[in-house]
């Protein structure tokens, strides 16, 4: 029996289009590999949290910085032919974005990075040295620090914490939510900070209250997963929470090629060989051959089992990094600045936002979604980043 614990204590969770668009190869991600389903599509979000007793801001992960180029050196393994990703595009800064959305950056306590990947710790030169960087367990011993110059071999860039604090999360003192080892933010229940390992060093994930254990229907919570895994459909179904009969239409919403019958969906789960277990198993199962991008793939197993139980829960809307179902379903800061997302258990989102992975699956090896970017962009443009790439000096892994 799941135990929660209990605050009449909120947070307030905005929701923020990062406005980076990714698209990198499947067998990074995930296994197997199916055909219709080579690459996959990332969009990439991140949290604006506001705690309403303190009126403290803090950013749970920033995206990818818009001059990616600028990246530290090491970073650039993962992009071009003969890396992982294969397209990207930036349009925004986060700190453009916020901005924009008329926060000031200076309202910024901290910025919580779920861990140090390019596509979350965005660029923090536009924030005031009085905003902090916080980070998981196991990151200061990890060897990026100091980062790149000094650095060579980093995968972060020192300017990011020049002159500001970086504090790193203790998980030891006892506290556990839902097997998680978890910290209590803002020491009054509104906001947790799990340890999840498995993806890499220092990952961490958020547990964040968005509505009072005293009222009618009890706490509701958001569960922000960074990339605990990649994709939705790594976890769901599940048994407790089968695929349900029939498929809704929302659920296929967002396909490029329609299907006539969502009951072809069972039939070709690749990790399934009947009906009844193409309803209750994970679609896939995390990579777990190299180029894997899961540093300890059975920390990421037990971390991502932990993160299921939690998904089976009424009152816990679970929200990665990367599943662009949440962009049609939630209110996005980019659009409406001053809506939150904590009403998604009163408006009846969670189905919708559960099984719009659906919409990413492909049927018979036909495509079920377009490319969301081709190639590498810069400046509104297609560039040669390949031979960019070239002038560089990176690391060997």
């Amino acid at each position: 029996m799941l135990s929660l614990p209990q605050s009449d204590h909120v947070v307030r969770v905005k929701m923020l289009d990062t406005t980076t668009y990714l698209t990198g190869i499947a067998k990074v991600f995930v296994e197997p590999v199916v055909a219709g389903h080579e690459t996959f599509n990332f969009n990439d979000l991140a949290f604006l949290i506001e705690n309403k007793r303190s009126g403290k801001k803090v950013m749970f992960d920033l995206g990818t910085r818009k001059d990616y180029w600028n990246l530290a050196p090491a970073v650039h393994r993962v992009f071009g032919l003969d890396g992982a990703m294969t397209g990207v595009k930036v349009d925004k800064d986060v700190a453009q974005i916020l901005v924009e959305g008329e926060v000031s950056l200076d309202e910024i306590d901290s910025c919580i990075w779920s861990h140090y990947h390019y596509d979350h710790c965005g660029d923090m030169s536009p924030f005031p040295p009085t905003t902090s960087i916080t980070v998981g367990a196991g990151f200061m011993k990890a060897g990026f620090l100091p980062g790149y110059p000094e650095n060579p071999v980093s995968p972060v860039l020192a300017s990011d914490f020049e002159n500001r604090e970086l504090i790193e999360v203790n998980f030891e003192n006892g506290l556990e939510i839902g097997g998680f080892k978890a910290h209590d933010y803002f020491g009054d229940g509104s906001l947790y900070l799990l340890d999840s390992p498995g993806h890499c060093a220092g990952h961490i994930s958020a547990l964040a209250r968005t509505t009072p254990s005293s009222v009618e229907g009890g706490a509701s919570f958001v569960f922000l997963g960074g990339d605990i895994c990649r994709f939705a459909g790594d976890f769901r179904p599940s048994p407790e929470r089968p695929l349900p009969d029939p498929v809704p239409e929302f659920a296929l919403a967002r396909r490029h090629a329609p299907i006539t019958c969502p009951c072809s969906l069972t039939r070709q789960h690749p990790n399934a060989d009947d009906e009844l277990a193409g309803r209750t198993t994970p679609w896939y199962k995390m990579a777990s051959e190299f180029p894997t991008a899961y540093h300890d793939i059975d920390e990421a197993r037990t971390s991502v089992s932990k993160m299921q139980a939690l998904d089976q829960n009424d009152d816990i809307l679970v929200c990665l990094a990367h599943d662009a179902v949440l962009l049609d379903v939630m209110p996005i800061f980019n659009v409406s600045p001053n809506e939150d997302i904590n009403g998604w258990r009163e408006r009846g989102l969670k189905d919708k936002c559960h099984w719009g992975w659906l919409s990413e699956v492909p049927i018979d090896g036909r495509l079920a979604q377009t490319p969301l970017v081709e190639g590498f962009w810069r400046d509104g443009k297609l560039w040669d980043y390949m031979s960019f790439k070239k002038t560089l000096a990176i690391p060997p892994m």
